[in-house]
């Protein structure tokens, strides 16, 4: 079984040795670390080119975005299943041995995550929530939970999806998921639980900001995560995922101290006001809290 570790990079010198040294760390070696500049004007790709091999660095001489850097490191790429990394995030020293157990266990899948911690933008520390492959279908039509840098994909099951969606500036990973669980079903998806994997929240990130995330969603949602869809169903499912979206924002803006968080609640509840797998009562709740608060800042002016 040969591993390729694909770690796209952008100005990305004050991460990209620790990302590089756990792959090097790892109890079963990668067969090839392969960095893929996207033009970085720091010094990220003489700091990756001062690894010896396995480590492979690209340097792309036009930055055209992570799908581009991913897409062109699994073409290079020489090994049967494939890793990502994104270059602030690290492995745990036994990912890939526990990965490559899971795929002998597992011999149909196709694609295996694993469990993972996360350091936020103040520095705290949690581990993401995580959800066995049984879990995970209907879940995954209204949000990605399944964290990249955990991903070992099969190279076969990239090639025949067509890789990374460079359309999408926010949430190719989600899409390339989709697309995957629409191809093979999650059947084919396998996990190991335990959090084997690092991601850090940087600020500034295209994900930290909620409005571009939102729109950014929208044509996945119109597209990706309702493959398998038809008719009534796929009217009644754009709704579900669409509400969910005005939803998931609403706390994000919430976080950000926006003002826009209540609206978005409400467009939620308004486009669907049941709750289902992807909005639990709390959405209620936590609608009738932004109300209240909207409330008092009106009265106190």
């Amino acid at each position: 079984m040969k591993i390729s570790v694909i770690i796209p990079a952008f100005n990305a010198e004050r991460y990209i040795a620790k990302a590089i040294e756990s792959c090097l760390s790892q109890t079963y070696a990668p067969h090839e670390i392969i960095v893929i500049d996207d033009a970085s004007t720091d010094g990220t790709a003489a700091i990756a080119e001062s690894f010896p091999a396995p480590v492979r660095v690209i340097r792309l001489t036009e930055n055209n975005g992570v799908s581009v850097a991913r897409n062109r490191g699994v073409a290079a790429s020489t090994g049967d299943w494939i890793a990502f990394l994104d270059a602030d995030d690290w492995f745990l020293p036994d990912k890939l041995e526990l990965q490559r157990r899971c795929a002998l266990e597992n011999p149909k899948a196709v694609l295996i995550y694993t469990g993972y911690r996360m350091i936020g933008i103040n520095g705290s520390e949690s581990c993401g929530r995580f959800f066995s492959p049984r879990e995970l279908w209907p879940r995954l039509r209204y949000r990605d939970d399944i964290n990249l840098s955990s991903v070992l994909l099969h190279r076969d099951a990239f090639d025949a999806v067509g890789g990374f969606d460079p359309a999408f500036h926010i949430a190719q990973d989600w899409d390339l998921w989709l697309r995957l669980a629409a191809r093979y079903s999650v059947k084919m998806f396998a996990a190991v639980p335990e959090p084997l994997v690092v991601y850090r929240r940087v600020a500034g990130s295209l994900s930290s900001n909620a409005m571009r995330y939102y729109y950014d969603r929208v044509p996945i949602i119109n597209s990706s995560c309702l493959l398998g869809t038809a008719g009534l169903s796929r009217f009644l499912w754009r709704l579900r995922i669409s509400a969910f979206n005005y939803f998931d924002t609403s706390i994000a803006l919430r976080e950000e101290g926006s003002l826009l968080a209540l609206p978005f609640i409400l467009k939620s509840i308004a486009l669907w006001p049941f709750p289902c797998d992807g909005m639990p009562l709390t959405r209620y709740k936590v609608a009738a809290v932004m109300i209240k608060q909207h409330l008092h800042r009106r009265l106190s002016k």
